[in-house]
């Protein structure tokens, strides 16, 4: 801290402030509003010694009563520590050690016992190293502190030279309930006992905007402040003051004056959010993070008035624990505390956080609400389950892409997610891959389906063993039930099969020339039907030059002509003709055959003269 020097001659002047108190009646006298009762500070500090004996006075506290009188009752928030009095005054309730002592403030709380009005106030307890000013008055003085700059004697170099005034700064609480002007030093040069001076401030708050905040007695040096304070809109006011005699000559060097807004508690915490959405998946173990709340309050951080705790009041709905989460009170972040997040039994969950500031003093401190929504996100933590252990079906032999029977599961995982979802499989009963099992993605049924056809003749019943997964494996530590497997029984129906030839076509080698009546070849068709007693008849259905017939009982064919390798019906040495054979189903059923006759050529055409003349 520099101050002026002494020279040669008289002593360089000094600059005296004078912190200014009880002047109430003065600046009532300037038409001040009408007195509000309340602490005369928001934030004391005190300067506590590091070992304080029991019954030892350590500060008071000034309330301005407004006429109230002893009617007001004083009450700490540390009885254990501290007593206070009806006049103000605190003492040790013990011996006391500072470093044992609470960082948070001490709490002083006024109470009217007939209207029940309560005022509240901070004080700041702190070693004489850290304190600079003292802004609660000592027990046992009540006159004005006086801060004094006195120069220094050093060499004659140092006494030639002039340094500016360099004062602490000056702390003003916020919201201050006046009476306005209220002073609050005292500015005086020594110069001012041989000649009249006049005194200024300038800066913002005084000359500049916003204007009129601060104003000085231009010959008392009176620095005075005339409305509340508000430390959220401007935290601190850096002014110079002047010293001039009548003309307007400077007389000395102009000071730096900062007056620092302490903060008061005077705002309420806010959250970014009225509704905070969070998602936490069920089976959680406890200490998983779902999400973080944050709210703000405008006061100042580095107090207590701006230190925010968290704390969880209710939980809905309370089931299986009425304490599923907890919350880390400074940093709001929001963990699970218990087991048993099941999404199937509680999907959501509503958290009411509430945000206190003075470091969650719920006596003292100022809060505010939010609302955690925590949705609980399904995991695959249940199989699927087949609604029965058998199901049956029906389908016709040779039908394919036809559906056979539905195969309904439940599962209690979350509708229409990778979790639900069922995939089916065939695990025994079809070797040769006659069947799918497809999923309908509407209704998560199996549709068990034939793909390749059925053979009544060959097998009646088909027994498959389906087993049933979701898209995405279980859980870790979830096994699947006995329900996830079923069989399926399935019943082919017989059908009237067309009768067929073998083989087919059927080729006979014949000399031409074959005279008609000759019995040729059976040609008889197979009933592929063995469990169906049925007659077959045949018919002939092509016979380009009608040179056969066929018998309608047994299919033997016959000649009715001479058989001509050189008839134009036959192409390459072969004549082509197609029977049916039809039998009595009902409905009845028919199939074709085709006999290709090879005709071996003999000399039955004598040669011919060309030209004949």
């Amino acid at each position: 801290m520099n101050a002026p020097h002494e020279s040669s001659g008289p002593l360089l002047p000094l600059l005296l402030l004078l912190v200014s108190a009880g002047l109430q009646s003065a600046a009532q006298s300037r038409g001040a509003p009408p007195c509000r009762p309340g602490f005369s500070e928001g934030l004391y500090t005190v300067m506590m010694p590091d070992i304080t004996e029991k019954g030892q006075p350590l500060f008071n506290v000034r309330f301005v009563s407004c006429g109230r009188g002893g009617l007001v009752q004083f009450e700490c928030s540390n009885p254990s520590d501290f007593r206070i009095e009806a006049d103000g005054v605190v003492y040790a309730a013990k011996a006391l050690l500072h470093s044992t002592l609470p960082a948070s403030p001490l709490l002083i709380k006024a109470t009217d016992p007939t209207t029940q009005q309560q005022w509240v106030t901070q004080v700041r307890l702190a070693p004489p190293t850290q304190v600079r000013e003292v802004a609660v008055p000592p027990v046992i003085s009540q006159d004005l502190k006086e801060i004094v700059f006195p120069s220094r004697n050093t060499d004659s170099e140092l006494k030639r030279m002039k340094r500016d005034w360099v004062i602490p700064p000056i702390n003003v609480p916020e919201n201050s309930r006046g009476p306005f002007p209220q002073e609050l030093v005292r500015i005086r040069s020594d110069n001012d006992k041989n000649r009249s001076l006049r005194y200024s401030v300038t800066g913002p708050g005084a000359d500049q905007p916003p204007n009129g905040i601060f104003t000085i007695d231009p010959i008392s040096g009176e620095l005075s402040v005339n409305k509340p304070l508000d430390r959220e809109h401007i935290s601190s006011f850096n002014l110079r003051a002047h010293a001039v005699d009548l003309n307007g000559n400077q007389v000395e060097n102009p000071i730096d004056i900062v007056i620092n807004v302490i903060d008061m508690n005077d705002n309420r915490p806010e959250f970014g959010h009225q509704v905070w959405n969070g998602t936490v998946p069920e089976g959680s173990k406890p200490g998983t993070f779902v999400m973080t709340v944050t709210a703000l309050d405008k006061d100042d951080p580095k107090t207590a008035n701006g230190m925010l705790r968290y704390k969880i009041l209710s939980q809905s709905p309370e089931s299986p624990n009425p304490n599923m989460f907890t919350i880390n009170n400074k940093t709001g972040g929001i963990i699970t505390v218990a087991a048993g997040l099941d999404r199937e039994k509680v999907s959501q969950y509503t958290l009411i956080i509430q945000a206190t500031d003075t470091e969650g003093n719920p006596m003292y401190g100022l809060s505010n609400t939010a609302t955690a929504v925590i949705r609980v996100t399904d995991v695959n933590d249940n199989a699927p389950e087949f609604t029965a252990e058998a199901f049956f079906g029906r389908v016709h032999e040779n039908q394919v892409n036809v559906i056979v029977a539905n195969l309904s599961v439940t599962d209690k995982d979350q509708p229409n997610t990778p979790a639900w979802n069922a995939v089916y499989k065939i695990i025994a009963g079809d070797p040769f891959g006659k069947f799918s099992v497809p999923t309908d993605p509407i209704t998560n049924e199996g549709l068990v389906t034939v793909v390749k056809p059925l053979d009544f003749e060959l097998n009646k019943t088909h027994l498959l063993k389906i087993e049933a997964r979701n898209e995405v494996p279980l859980a870790r530590g979830i096994s699947s039930p006995r329900q996830s497997t079923a069989t399926i029984s399935i019943q082919v129906l017989d059908v009237n099969e067309s009768p067929y030839f073998e083989p087919n076509p059927k080729v006979i080698r014949l000399e031409e020339g074959v005279m008609p009546e000759t019995d040729l070849v059976p040609f008889p068709a197979k009933d592929p039907d063995h469990f169906m007693h049925q007659s077959i008849s045949y018919s002939k259905l092509s016979d380009p030059a009608n040179w056969l017939r066929i018998d309608p009982h047994s299919g033997r064919i016959s000649t009715t002509a001479v058989l001509d390798r050189e008839s134009p019906y036959v192409k390459n040495s072969y004549y082509n003709a197609t029977f049916v054979a039809l039998d009595n189903g009902k409905p009845a059923a028919s199939g074709t055959g085709t006999l290709q006759i090879y005709l071996l050529d003999i000399n039955d055409n004598a040669p011919k003269v060309f030209p004949h003349e």
